[in-house]
Formats: structure tokens, sequence, C-alpha cells
């Protein structure tokens, strides 16, 4: 009886069964007679599944990426070499001639078509919802990212001390500022290894002076971070973190510092997840949630499955400290802002069309790229932090804006826009905002200073929701790493969109921002259009 139902088991069941025996077989056989070597193998497996596997991340990443593209390759190099197998000499080394130009031949051009065939996929999956109102903007902040990390680094640190970049957030108590963390300087490596993330700065948004004193800063203890090293860096302690799935589809960015529901200041890091076969493309993926250090944190905890919570991104919606606030990924919102060249279908940014392309004006060197995070209000929605796009005619000569981007920071599903060139107002984009301040001034000197950041404020003057670009006139820092200072009081402009008039703000009004649309008012031109 046992025989009939081994011989029901069929052959493949018997061959799986054979090459199991022998190779565990041979395995036992080659551990009892090398057992030190046996060891060695197993600890170094071990140590590279576990402990290393952050470090290959990427490599994995990239090939889940292009998967489909990379098998597609392989295939058409088998072709070649088959046609060519039983060839004479010389034909088999124009087969090897051959193979290798069609790999030079893929690797230049596959990339661009994949990622042209990406954008317009992504267009076209992208919830996007039109509006016809500008939203209201508020909370306006005076200096730019580039100067408050600029002047951390200067006036707030120690020379053993680093300062992250800073993010634009919402504090616990509902206002808006930046946050930035301080640890071990890059230029110590025995620090960054040895010492943790310990403090937080908080500096209101609407200040015109940093303030760096006590009242801002927030004693902390995170055992990950930017800075430090193996898995006591954030990047490395959240790959450890994925699960199977998401080592091969997601990747961590730079971390933003919140306080979550209890008051407590946590790492909020944003998740990019990669998703199609064919066309690969980001899309946001949540957020790791990494909690300060406690005592039932151990070591061997961190070193071999990393820290944090992950929070998807429909769950973000269920978090309250996270609702509203600047998580995404700044390659993700990047991504949808150029996937906009398809707004007038698959051939717009085709090379020698150009049909109504856009792009993402490239600003002068030391300044903040876009996104502009502001805190804008749309039109029945709660108001919020948004990624702000404003996209410009493809060829860089031309400085109008065309369409203006407003991507929700928390995630949530919808992305607004505006398309200018349909809306009968023509204004003017933000890269050439900076010659009519320039022009406003001729005294000023602008060898050493310049406008940055120069972002949307939008404002209802008679019943006309009117859109301006605010901007911050900061000075080079001569520190050689081309960042800047706003000054401890900034001057700050407000460039109409539609004439470009530029109104400077008095000096005694910076501390008063909901006073200066006032200022603005003075010198207001009526851009209602003229009845038929």
């Amino acid at each position: 009886m046992p025989v009939e139902q081994d011989d029901d088991k069929g052959q493949l069941y018997w061959l799986v069964y054979n090459v199991r025996k022998g190779i565990t077989r041979r395995v036992g056989s080659w551990i009892k007679r090398k057992p030190v070597v046996a060891l060695i193998v197993f600890l170094v497996a071990l140590y590279s599944l576990f402990v290393m596997r952050a470090m290959y991340q990427p490599v994995v990443l990239g090939f889940r990426k292009y998967f489909f593209w990379i098998l597609i390759l392989l295939f058409l190099i088998w072709l070649v070499r088959k046609l060519f197998r039983r060839s004479t000499a010389w034909k088999k080394v124009m087969g090897s001639l051959v193979s290798l130009l069609l790999i030079m031949a893929v690797a230049w051009i596959l990339p661009r078509l994949v990622h042209y065939g990406s954008q317009y996929v992504y267009y076209n999956e992208l919830n996007k919802v039109q509006v016809d109102q500008l939203p209201i903007t508020g909370h306006e902040r005076i200096q730019p990212i580039s100067s408050i990390h600029t002047l951390t680094d200067q006036e707030a640190l120690s020379e053993t001390e680093d300062a992250t970049m800073p993010r634009f957030v919402r504090n616990s108590e509902g206002g808006y500022g930046y946050t930035t963390a301080i640890g071990p300087s890059k230029a110590y490596k025995v620090q960054q290894f040895s010492k943790d993330m310990y403090e937080v700065i908080s500096i209101p948004g609407d200040l015109p002076s940093p303030n760096f004193s006590s009242d801002y800063r927030d004693k902390v203890e995170f055992e990950v971070g930017e800075f430090l090293l193996f898995s006591k860096n954030t990047h490395t302690a959240v790959v450890k973190r994925f699960d199977p799935w998401k080592y091969c589809t997601m990747e961590p960015s730079d971390p933003v510092y919140l306080q979550n529901d209890d008051g407590e200041w946590v790492q909020v890091v944003p998740l990019t997840k990669w998703v199609g076969f064919v066309f690969p493309r980001p899309v946001f993926g949540g957020v790791m949630v990494i909690d300060q250090h406690k005592s039932t944190d151990t070591y061997a905890e961190r070193l071999f499955l990393g820290k944090g919570s992950f929070i998807s991104a429909e769950a973000i919606a269920d978090h309250p400290f996270l609702q509203g606030q600047d998580v995404m990924p700044r390659e993700v919102t990047r991504y949808i802002a150029e996937s906009f060249r398809f707004r007038r279908g698959f051939m717009a940014p085709m090379p020698g069309y150009h049909e109504g392309d856009i792009r993402v004006p490239q600003l002068a060197e030391g300044q903040d790229p876009q996104p502009f995070v502001v805190y804008s209000e749309l039109k029945g929605a709660v108001g919020k932090l948004h990624n702000y796009f404003g996209l410009e005619p493809f060829e860089e000569a031309k400085k109008g804006l065309s369409v203006s981007l407003f991507i929700p920071g928390d995630g949530m599903a919808q992305v607004y826009f505006i398309d200018h060139t349909m809306s009968g107002t023509a204004y003017m984009g933000s890269s050439a905002v900076g010659a009519k301040i320039i022009e406003s001034r001729k005294e000023y000197d602008w060898s050493h200073s310049y406008p940055a950041e120069t972002r949307p404020y939008i404002r209802t003057i008679g019943g006309v929701d009117r859109l301006f670009w605010l901007s911050t006139i900061v000075t080079r820092a001569g520190d050689g790493q081309g960042r800047s200072i706003g000054g401890s009081m900034p001057e700050i402009t407000i460039t109409d969109a539609v004439t470009g008039k530029v109104t400077w703000i008095p000096q005694d009004l910076l501390s008063a921002p909901d006073r200066w649309i006032e200022k603005v008012q003075a010198g207001t031109v009526d851009h209602r259009p003229r009845e038929e």
C-alpha cells in the first residue's frame, strides 16, 4: 500500500525530492568536513541579510523598476547570439559587436523612452481637479528656507554640531514655522557613530529675525538621524524596517521633524513607492514614524530590524498630526509637476514639437528650487500646506505663468491646478520677478544681494482674487558654499503678477504680515476685465 501511494505522487514530486535530498546530503557532508568555514559562511550570510541589506537596497530597487526592460534586453542579446552562433568566426565577431552596440543604444535611448512613457501614464492616472479661483494663501513666512539654514549654522551651533535642512510645518499649537534638528557634525565621524540627534529648533515663520533662544529649542533623544552612521542612520534604519515587498518597491526621503498628537517630537520619513511594470513611476507610499529613544529599545533590534512605524498613504487621514502637513517626497511632487507637460496630449513634449509644453523654471544658483511650500485655502476645503509649482513655457526665454499647481503636502488624492493660458489673464512667472525687483531699485547693491524664493502671495482685493509674488532679499553668505542670509530684518517685496509693479514692505511692517496688503493696495491697479 505505501508503494502505491509513492507511485501516485508523480515524477515531478520525485524530481524535487531527489534534488532536495542530494543538496541536503552534499551540504551536510561539506559542513562535517569544514565546520569552521561553514560557520563563517553562515555568519556572513546572516550579516548580509540583516545588517547590510540597506546598502544594496538601491540595486534591488533599480532592478525592480526596470525588470521588464532588463528582460527585453536579455532576450534581444540572446536572439542576436543565437542567430550568429553557428556562423563562421568573423560572423561571430560581428554578432558580438552587434550585441555591444545594441546594449549601448538601449542604455542611451531606453531611459528616455521609459521616462517619457512613465510621465504620460502618470499624468493620465492623476486625480486632477481644475479650479477657476486662486486659493488664498496665509501664514506667510518671511525668511527663505536657505536663510534659516545658514543662520542656524552660523548663530545657533557649536563647532561640533550640524543642523538638518529646515522644513516648514504646522506645530502642535496650530501655528506655522520651521523645524530643524541638531546633531553631531558630519566632519567628526566618531561623534556621528557615538552620539544621537539631541535637539530640535522650532522657529515661527512670521519672525523677521530668527530667535535661537531656549524658548524655541527642545531637548530630544533620537537614536537615529540623517547625520549618524551605520545602523544609527535614518535611511538605513527605515530600509531595515521594510518587509520584503516594501524593500523592493519603496525608498525613504529626508525626515521631517513634527510633534505628534501627544505633543512629542517624532521623525516622519516620507516614502516613495515605485509602481508600474512596464512604465515605473513614483507615487506617495506613506511615511515611517520614528519615535524618540525609549528604555525598552535595544541595540539588537535597531541593528537587525531597523526602527519606525509604517503609516500608509491612505491611513494618514486617521492621524491628525499628519493631516495638512508637508510630508510628500520631493521626488514625487516633482514628477507630478513634470507630468503636466502632457496636458496638451501625448505629442506635447516631443522634440521639435513642444506645442503647449511647459517646464519647472530653473532658478539661479543658491536659491531654493520649486516646489515652494505655502499655506493655502482652496475653495470649500480646509487650509493646509501645499507644494506649489509655477509652471512656465518650455522655451526658457519665455517667462509667463502657464499653470499653477497646488499639490497637498499630506498626500491626499487630489492635485489642484489652474491653467492660466485659458483664463484670459496673463501672469508673469516667478523666474521673471527678479529682474522686476532689480529694476525697481537700481541704486541697490545687487552684486552681493538677490531676490530669493519668489513664492505666491494671493489676496482678495476689491472682490477679485489677485496673484502677487512674495520675495525676500538675501545676501550671499560668503562661505564658499553658495548659501545666503536674509539678515536680522530682511527686506520683503511683493510684485504684482499682472503689471509687474514692485511694492517694498517697510521695515516697521515686517512684524505685521496682515498689514502688508494695505501697502500693496495703495498702488494697486484694477485688474477686472473691461465690460463689453
